[in-house]
């Protein structure tokens, strides 16, 4: 029974995959804490990001693979067909199953679950609609949700977001994707392979946080075997008695719909957090301290997408463990944080491990590459298109980081975060087994490639 008008030793905010890491860490010390969720239970990962997209993705690369089947032997695909509305019904059913787990999972501490909206009155008492509750510690993670630009906001009836995407019963025959971030390109591509025509749209150049302008090439080819791409483009809109017209430059499409991905906003509205004086990014996100995610020396924390930092799962949970220990104590030694690891599951698959080329430049690091075009296994498989970068310390081969697109990419990404968190120089990798023929041996490749180098110096 949660109690009002009692202190707390911490109240979490925000049931979702930091809050629930979150509360669970603090549950191993206290069990005089509450969690505060507004809304329905099941995290934004499985109802809207993580899963469903990849379910998605799953059923696009599929119905992709029949391309190949002529040059194999393997004939009829050419009476295939894709069912719109059949394929999102199976995405959503495998979504609830998750849904479903996740909620199963808190059946433990239910009790312990206040619904409401909370606001801070000072640092040390919330309010959740009529209730008042006092705690020693506050945890926010409240999430994020998607940013539409001004530009789409009158055309509404035709913008697109993750969180709609996959409530939809069909799918447009036309679509403009805007923001090839990790979510665009992954949408921009599962759309594509799906039979939609596409037109991806970047104001930037860099695609899905990739700095190396090789890496960079490699994705821009593949995205434009099924796709229109507009990089670094100035666009604008304008809508026609069916549909809109994009234009950019000397360059136009006509479009049904547009899905936007052009970045998330924390959810922080209406916290009381600026009536407490607390120090804000331009973002309207309170200074914090990454390592405790302790906010500018007060007893309020924060954790997961809300940081408007490393929007990624494993990132959250750990974001959600570490605020709750140091709530719980203050004075604790902060663990280091992960290498960076983030992967795009597009096919091939986008990673960027650590650091990034761009980050490291001018700064005594060598690069060392492999080429997929002549991979071996990728061959057999007809998916030799990608690119390793890896990169290492010039005077001892520490490595440093890496960036890619390559088949089975995501699998080498976690081999390579490994790698970083031990502290493993390209020597050591070297010296691990490259079972024949496997993907793998691409990243053997790269990293001989990079000894060549270290010798050379």
């Amino acid at each position: 029974m949660v109690r009002v008008h009692h202190t707390f030793d911490a109240v979490v905010i925000g049931a979702g995959t930091a809050g629930l890491s979150a509360f669970k860490e603090i549950r191993q010390h206290t069990d005089n804490a509450i969690l505060v969720q507004e809304g329905p239970l099941g995290t934004t990962c499985a109802r809207t990001a993580c899963m469903p997209s990849k379910s998605l993705l799953h059923t696009a690369k599929l119905y992709e693979e029949r391309k190949k089947f002529p040059s194999n032997g393997i004939h009829g695909s050419e009476h295939l067909h894709i069912n719109f509305p059949e394929a999102l019904k199976a995405v959503r059913r495998k979504r609830d199953h998750f849904v479903e787990s996740t909620i199963e999972g808190m059946d433990s501490f239910k009790e312990f679950i206040v619904d409401g909206r909370a606001k801070f009155e000072t640092p040390t008492k919330l309010r959740v609609d009529d209730k008042l509750f006092h705690t020693r510690a506050t945890i926010i993670a409240t999430g994020s949700r998607p940013v539409i630009p001004s530009l789409f906001k009158p055309y509404k009836e035709d913008v697109i977001t993750s969180d709609d995407l996959f409530e939809m019963r069909d799918l447009p025959e036309r679509i403009a994707v805007i923001g090839l971030g990790p979510v665009g390109m992954e949408m921009a591509q599962a759309l594509s392979f799906m039979g939609v025509d596409v037109l991806a749209i970047n104001r930037s150049e860099s695609l899905g946080h990739i700095k190396d302008s090789k890496i960079n090439a490699t994705i821009l080819r593949k995205l434009n075997e099924t796709m229109e791409v507009w990089l670094d483009a100035d666009y604008s809109v304008e809508p026609l008695d069916k549909g809109y017209r994009v234009c950019a430059g000397n360059r136009s499409k006509e479009v049904d719909a547009f899905f936007v991905a052009t970045g998330r906003t924390p959810n922080l509205d209406d916290m009381g957090l600026k009536q407490l004086g607390v120090p804000m990014d331009s973002h309207g996100v309170p200074h914090y301290n990454a390592r405790t995610m302790q906010v500018n020396g007060s007893p309020i924390f924060m954790a997961g997408d809300v940081t408007d930092e490393r929007a990624v799962l494993h990132e959250a949970s750990n974001e959600g463990r570490r605020a709750a220990i140091h709530a719980i104590y203050p004075d604790k030694e902060p663990t280091p944080r992960y290498p960076r690891l983030e992967i795009i599951f597009t096919e091939p698959s986008i990673a960027l491990i650590g650091d990034t080329a761009y980050a490291l430049r001018n700064n005594g690091v060598i690069t060392g590459q492999a080429d997929f075009s002549n991979q071996g296994r990728a061959v057999l498989e007809e998916r030799n298109h990608g690119r390793i970068h890896i990169y290492a310390d010039a005077d001892d081969g520490l490595l440093r980081g890496a960036e890619l697109m390559c088949p089975d990419g995501e699998h080498i990404a976690h081999f390579l975060s490994l790698a970083l968190s031990r502290h493993l120089t390209v020597k050591h990798l070297l010296e691990a087994p490259f079972y024949h023929p496997t993907i793998e041996e691409g990243l053997k490749t790269a990293c001989k490639d990079a000894l060549k180098q270290l010798k050379a110096a």
